[in-house]
């Protein structure tokens, strides 16, 4: 499955959320909701989310083989099987997330947040880092690493497999 058999809706009340999907369809990130989003995976399956909105617009992706959808929306990354309907991971993050950045085969997803940095590999959490200031710029390096730019020009390397840094 592709990112273009997944739609994004926008709900305006959480009473309508859960009017339109089941109680097991139903995501709560965040301890307050202020935003409701349906995602709908190539017409056959509907989940509802409700989260904390920052104002920075949700992002996705799909693994390379097209079962495991990412979500980073609010303080949250998500992580969900899109064939077994199930919900891999639902972590808090520190900051508010920002982007997903990933390796051209998508083994290492990063969730790029205001103060700090998750990498994933397929449902794993296998490191995080986080900094003293706003992350600014990042980006992929030979699919290997990953630099990042802080906005006191600080930059770091990391090596993607294992969250060390590149000496």
């Amino acid at each position: 499955m592709d990112s273009g058999n997944i739609c994004i809706r926008k709900i305006d009340s959480l009473g309508e959320l859960k009017n339109r999907v089941s109680k097991e369809q139903l995501i709560f990130c965040d301890d307050m909701q202020n935003a409701f989003i349906i995602i709908n995976f190539n017409n056959v399956l509907e989940l509802g989310i409700a989260y904390y909105d920052y104002g920075i617009a949700p992002d996705y992706q799909c693994s390379e083989d097209g079962t495991i959808f990412y979500l980073g929306i609010g303080k949250n990354f998500l992580c969900i099987d899109i064939f077994e309907n199930k919900v891999l991971v639902n972590d808090s993050l520190q900051s508010v997330f920002y982007e997903l950045c990933y390796d051209s085969n998508k083994n290492h997803i990063c969730a790029i947040c205001e103060l700090d940095l998750y990498c994933y590999c397929a449902e794993n959490q296998k490191w995080k880092m986080g900094f003293r200031d706003i992350i600014v710029d990042y980006n992929i390096i030979d699919d290997t690493k990953i630099l990042i730019l802080c906005d006191n020009s600080e930059k770091y390397i990391f090596f993607l497999e294992n969250g060390k840094i590149v000496q």
